[in-house]
């Protein structure tokens, strides 16, 4: 089976790295749709990572068995469970402030968002290091020999 983690990763970074930027546009431009954009590309950024978290954990025995260490496999595996834990917890308090339950507080928002991104960052950053460093999913390929 064609490994699906790879491919599913790149749809949350785009979409979670988008919200914070529409949020931040928000915060310099608060009329017009900057807020509602931030809002809807936060919940298909949080539903794309949990798919990308869900088929991770699927790929993990493969990691696994290409004899990489399990330290950097756990690290990646928490620091991508706490990224998808810090965009749902901050869909939760957008959700709460949108229906008036709760004052916007935009600084809030803003921060727990970077909070977000920088934990993402630390996450792809320990996915590229089990591609690049460890091989994980990477077959040899070998040229064919010229008569």
């Amino acid at each position: 089976m064609h490994p699906i983690h790879p491919i599913v990763v790149h749809f949350p970074i785009g979409l979670l790295c988008a919200s914070v930027a529409f949020d931040a546009l928000a915060s310099r431009w608060p009329t017009g749709g900057l807020r509602d954009t931030s809002f809807y590309t936060l919940v298909a950024g949080v539903m794309s990572a949990a798919l990308a978290v869900a088929t991770g954990k699927i790929e993990e025995d493969a990691a696994e068995e290409a004899g990489v260490p399990e330290w950097v496999l756990e690290l990646h595996e928490s620091l991508g469970t706490v990224t998808l834990v810090v965009f749902v917890a901050l869909l939760g308090l957008r959700l709460v402030m949108r229906w008036g339950l709760l004052k916007e507080i935009r600084s809030l928002t803003l921060g727990l968002g970077v909070i977000g991104i920088v934990v993402l960052t630390l996450t792809g950053y320990w996915g590229g290091e089990l591609v690049y460093t460890y091989g994980v999913g990477v077959k040899t390929v070998t040229s064919p020999v010229n008569p």
